[in-house]
This record gives structure tokens, C-alpha cells and sequence, in this order.
């Protein structure tokens, strides 16, 4: 059976040249399609291959299409291989059906020309061959995590390979494909605290003692009471709580669709005028040309190639994430994409090793984790926030566990001078230290 990136562009192509009725005419399209071929392995309370995370090795293709018709209406939808032996019969009803779920934008995305593309390492050969069946050492790690956890502490864990192709197609010519790969590992003590790792390579050894070491060594910590907090205690997010900060405040802001229609903390005149929003230390950018990361990319699925974008320039605004719709909008060519905030970087010229940074801090709170992010509202900047798994700061040593309450707001925090950033050792979030509002639970 053919493939699904043949099957479906062999039939836009003769769709768009010969049409069947005039209701279906085609002036453009694109689609992606992706080929994955993935293995999960899993721990449940210490029991590996449970009811609850059984093993699978399993392989599919999906995708999404964008057309636009004769008469100027659009249609976006999923894709995925059809049944065995239904052939050009199903594609025909697709499109009838994707006719039916058109709709009218004037305003929306064109088809891009194709353009240079990027260098940028998206696949591991280790990872190829996991999946070709010299799949021991996902085992192997495993079998690692159950031998060195502690005896009475309760493990859940996961692990996952995947290897496969990216397809991007489109009427102006553009025809693209390429490997990537991923990798992802993630465990947790008692579910109090826990870690992960996600890159487009497998974990390297010294990556994995180092999660290790840090992780079983904040559960250590979080077994014994410390004491409270007081006026002079700064708050430190780690960068995992720094993640899902972006994800609610930055991230939500910053792209051209939500400041287009109003729904952002920032105005297009901002971005004109250069406003300062962070302290002039700080710059934020997109770069999906790292090799190896997770957010990396050869391709938008809308068929721009990947590209480094400045967002945040030394503390002032210098342009918003804008896909192609946006980009037409906004009158400025689309910027790189970052899927989530793993592809947000901040940055900052006062930047220190965190092991330097947790040494000068002579009374401070870590923050592992916070409940009721979700609720915060993203435009203001305004938190309050539960963190009963914080750990206690005391003279550069982490020395008990302190459940604290935390209220503040984050663009002021970002533009402080006060404000300090650690690079974490293997996180691309960096630690955050700053003087906000934080009191005893």
C-alpha cells in the first residue's frame, strides 16, 4: 500500500488540475505528514510493565491539510492513512467533505514559495537503530531506574523512542522530507518529586547521573521540616516552574494572533515603539536551530523554514511569534515558531552556573512545583500560587522542606534588577531568584 504523503499528494495534484465539479476547484494547498514509528516502556509503583504502562512498539502516519478553493474559502483538517483497498473513492469523499467544512477568512494564510532551508540536526542514528530493534538499552535503562531507587520508595517512571519522517508538500512546489528522531524520560519519588528529559538524541551518561543525584537529593531533603520563611527570603522557581511560567504569561503574549485580536498584555504600537518589558539584562528569543532539542525543526507545518527570532532584545520588545496568517496581518515576514515554551531561550549577560548562584544565597525558598497555575490570569501578570513541595535555602545549602504560598507578578519580576538567573546544569529553562511576595503556608 502506498504511503500516505504519496497517496495524498498525488491526489491534490490531480484534484487541483482536473477537477471533478466546479464546487471543488482548488486554487493551493499544503499538507504535512508525519511517519512515526514509536516504543514507550513504563513503571508503575515500582512494577515495570504493569496494567498501567504496559510495553508498546507501534507506527503510524497523520497529518493536516490547508486549501484553499477557487473561490476563495479555506478548510483545515486532520489527516490520516485510509482503509486498506478504498483508494481514490476515499479521497474523494474527503474532499467533498472538506469542501462542506469550509469557511471564509479574507484574511487567511497563503501558500508560501519555497525558500532556502535551514542546517539543523533533528535525528539520532542511535535512535534509528533502537527502533531497527537494538532496542536493549532502553531496557537496560529501565532495569537501572527499579536497581537504584531507594528500598520504600514507591517509582514511577517512563521511557520513549521515536524515529520517523516529516513530509511538507504544497502546490507552489515545495517538496520536503526528513528524519527526526526523539527521546524522552521521565520518573518520580513517591510522586512528591520528580524529573525529565526531552531531546531529539538519547540521554548521555553524565546527564543521567546528574538528574539522578539532584532528584533522589531533593527527596532527601523533602522527608524533614525546615523552618519558615521571613522578610528577607528570596523565592527561586526552578526550571521546570519557570516553564510552566512562560507557559501562562509569556508565551500566551507574545503571539501575533492574540495581540491582533486584543487578547494580549501587549499592543502592536509596543512592539513599534521598541517598549521596554523586562530588565535591560534579559532578552528572549525562538531558535529552532539548536541541534538536538526537542523544539528544533527543519519546517513549520505550514512550510517555513525554521529561523532564529529575537522577541525581547535587551529588556524591550522587538517582535511577536507570527505564523503565516498573523505575518500577513501584521504587514512582516513569519518569524521562527516555538511549539509550547521549550523553544523560548532567556537569556541574560549576568547569567552564572546555578551551583555559583545557590552558593550566594544566604536565605531562599526553591520552588519544585505550584498548584493553580492554570487559573492565573495571563494578561495581568498576577500569581498566587500554592508550593507545598518547596525546599528551604539556607547559606547556600539546601537544608528541609517549607510549604509556602507565593503571591507576585511576573513581568515585574522579569523587569527587576534584582533579579537573577542560574544556568541549570542540563535544562534549557535557566533557575530564577527574585524578591516577590511569599509567606508560610
Amino acid at each position: 500500500m502506498m504511503k500516505l504523503v504519496t497517496q495524498l499528494e498525488g491526489f491534490l495534484q490531480k484534484a487541483k488540475r482536473t477537477p471533478v465539479k466546479d464546487e471543488l476547484r482548488i486554487r493551493d494547498w499544503r499538507f504535512m505528514v508525519q511517519e512515526a514509528k514509536l516504543i514507550s516502556l513504563g513503571i508503575k509503583e515500582n512494577s515495570p510493565g504493569s496494567v498501567y504502562t504496559p510495553p508498546s512498539n507501534r507506527q503510524g502516519e497523520s497529518g493536516e491539510v490547508y486549501i484553499i478553493w477557487e473561490d476563495g474559502r479555506l478548510t483545515q483538517a486532520q489527516v490520516q492513512a485510509p482503509p486498506p483497498h478504498e483508494g481514490s473513492a476515499y479521497w474523494q469523499n474527503q474532499l467533498e467533505e472538506w469542501r462542506q467544512a469550509s469557511y471564509e477568512d479574507p484574511e487567511g494564510a497563503d501558500i508560501p514559495t519555497p525558500e532556502p532551508l535551514p542546517l539543523v540536526t533533528v535525528e539520532d542514528r542511535e535512535i534509528e537503530r533502537i527502533l531497527a530493534g537494538e532496542d536493549r538499552i532502553l531496557f537496560e535503562q529501565l532495569a537501572r531506574l527499579l536497581g537504584d531507587t531507594p528500598s520504600g520508595v514507591h517509582l514511577n517512571a517512563g521511557l520513549q523512542a521515536g524515529w520517523g519522517y516529516r513530509h511538507n508538500r504544497n502546490s507552489q512546489g515545495l517538496a520536503v522530507s526528513y528524519q527526526q528522531s526523539q527521546y524522552t524520560l521521565s520518573y518520580s519519588f513517591d510522586s512528591l518529586v520528580g524529573t525529565g528529559f526531552a531531546k531529539r538524541r538519547l540521554i548521555r551518561p553524565e546527564e543521567w547521573d546528574t538528574l539522578w543525584k539532584r532528584t533522589l537529593g531533593y527527596y532527601e531533603a523533602l522527608q524533614k521540616e525546615s523552618f519558615g520563611i521571613n522578610d528577607q527570603t528570596v523565592v527561586v522557581f526552578s526550571p521546570s516552574v519557570v516553564g510552566d511560567l512562560f507557559g501562562q504569561f509569556i508565551y500566551p503574549n507574545l503571539m501575533g494572533q492574540s495581540i491582533l485580536e486584543g487578547q494580549s498584555s501587549f499592543k502592536v504600537e509596543d512592539f513599534r515603539d521598541h517598549k521596554m518589558i523586562f530588565h535591560e539584562d534579559l532578552s528572549l528569543y525562538v531558535d529552532p536551530l539548536r541541534p538536538f532539542e526537542w523544539s528544533s525543526y527543519l519546517l513549520t507545518p505550514e512550510g517555513v523554514p525554521a529561523k532564529k527570532t529575537v522577541l525581547i532584545q535587551q529588556g524591550s520588545l522587538q517582535s511577536p511569534i507570527l505564523r503565516l496568517k498573523d505575518a500577513k496581518a501584521w504587514g512582516a515576514p513569519p518569524t521562527g515558531v516555538s511549539y509550547g515554551t521549550s523553544g523560548l531561550y532567556l537569556k541574560s549577560s549576568r547569567e552564572k552556573p546555578w551551583g555559583e548562584v545557590l552558593d550566594r544565597i544566604d536565605d531562599g525558598i526553591l520552588i519544585l512545583s505550584v498548584l493553580g497555575m492554570h487559573t492565573q490570569n495571563s494578561v495581568s501578570g498576577d500569581y498566587s500560587l500554592s508550593a507545598p513541595q518547596s525546599l528551604r535555602i539556607r547559606e547556600g545549602k539546601i537544608v528541609g522542606k517549607r510549604d509556602v504560598k507565593l503571591n507576585g507578578n511576573f513581568f515585574k519580576d522579569l523587569a527587576c534588577a534584582e533579579t537573577i538567573l542560574g544556568k541549570a546544569e542540563i535544562e534549557l529553562k535557566p533557575y530564577l531568584v527574585v524578591k516577590t511576595g511569599v509567606q508560610n503556608s
